[in-house]
């Protein structure tokens, strides 16, 4: 059966704001990870990436004179959709739209394709700020709950829409379900596909050529995972040209700043760095999933640059979570249903795991008597 709401569905208690719009009295906005300010923290909450963008990419910032700051910045950021196009295997730039940061692009896809009061699909847990963005959108978001082992259900498939986020990998999971199930899902859907594939530089395989296939497929990416530029706020949709045009109908004028387009076309010039990087973090998250196992948690095998390990035994996930923290390590916590038991780890440094396995172990031994 498809899983309720979990966020907005229920009216927040607070006085009324004279100038409040009536759609919004029931919204919860989205809450990203904790950013904190004191640089003495281990950062394994909000999936970064532990390791620095291309050399390449601070020569492109260093070479930015004031004339691209004085000036506009190309509404339409060509010269990073044709280098876009040229990396993923599509003719021209007329299949490939940048946004300021894959959310937007996620907006934008409600904003182009879906009318208030439709519905929308979304596989349950996922990505939170698809419902956000729903509710402020005015559309209803239909949850279809994954499987015990987080796997895709019939229900999924057979559940109508407007529009589907198809979360592949899956965050908070860190699951990415099979090119067969994905294609079929396509195949069978009457509405929009937004292929989230966030963090499929990490995986084994992609979803990339299917708007060749597919009129009704969008495959998004961000830059803030595999290429280090989470701070730039640069994503991409590909999707066959038609989809394309009406998504520069609903964007913003200039919805892409100077520098922004300058560090994202250095960040694609060098993909070689990037391939290292993601290469590295791979290698670290086998180790780190190895040793929560022996530990005692149960870790889906992840495709993405954090694990999800689930937690039985005592002390609580959520009291491990709160130990972690006053010992300035950072990791996410989620208070819903199915994730209670569980922390979401960002893949780092192979130092900062280190000391984060460590951290555990003693919390473990201290706490769990």
């Amino acid at each position: 059966m498809p899983a309720p709401l979990r966020f907005g569905s229920v009216p927040r208690k607070h006085s009324k704001m004279k100038y409040e719009r009536t759609l919004l009295r029931e919204v919860k906005g989205y809450v990203p990870g904790e950013q904190p300010r004191c640089s003495k923290v281990i950062k394994l909450n909000t999936n970064e990436n532990p390791y620095p963008p291309s050399p390449k990419v601070l020569e492109a910032l260093q070479s930015l004179g004031p004339e691209a700051l004085r000036k506009y910045p190309d509404p339409v950021a060509l010269a990073l959709r044709e280098t876009c196009a040229e990396r993923y295997g599509y003719p021209a730039a007329d299949w490939i739209i940048a946004g300021n940061g894959m959310d937007e692009l996620l907006a934008l896809a409600l904003r182009t394709f879906v009318d208030p009061g439709d519905t929308v699909l979304a596989a349950d847990p996922t990505y939170s700020l698809y419902e956000v963005l729903c509710a402020l959108h005015g559309a209803t978001l239909q949850y279809v709950d994954l499987g015990p082992r987080w796997q895709l259900t019939e229900a999924f498939f057979q559940t109508p829409a407007r529009l589907c986020f198809f979360t592949r990998p899956n965050a908070p999971t860190g699951i990415a379900a099979s090119r067969e199930e994905v294609e079929r899902f396509c195949a069978v859907f009457d509405g929009i596909v937004v292929i989230d594939e966030a963090y499929v530089d990490f995986a084994d395989d992609n979803c990339m050529d299917l708007p060749k296939r597919f009129e009704n497929v969008i495959v998004m990416r961000t830059f803030s995972k595999s290429f280090s530029l989470a701070g730039m706020r640069l994503g991409v949709a590909v999707a066959q040209p038609p989809i394309i045009r009406e998504f520069l109908k609903t964007k913003d004028s200039y919805n892409m700043n100077a520098v922004a387009l300058a560090v994202g076309l250095a960040a694609l010039q060098d993909y070689g760095h990037m391939e290292a990087n993601v290469a590295r973090v791979r290698a670290t998250r086998t180790r780190l999933r190895d040793a929560l196992v022996e530990l005692g948690f149960d870790v889906p095998p992840s495709q993405t640059n954090f694990l999800l390990a689930q937690w039985q035994g005592q002390p609580s996930a959520k009291a491990l979570f709160e130990a972690l923290k006053r010992q300035n390590i950072l990791v996410r916590y989620f208070d819903l249903p199915r994730l209670r038991d569980a922390l979401r780890i960002t893949v780092g440094t192979d130092d900062e795991c280190d000391a984060f396995l460590a951290a555990l172990r003693t919390l473990l031994q201290a706490l769990g008597g």
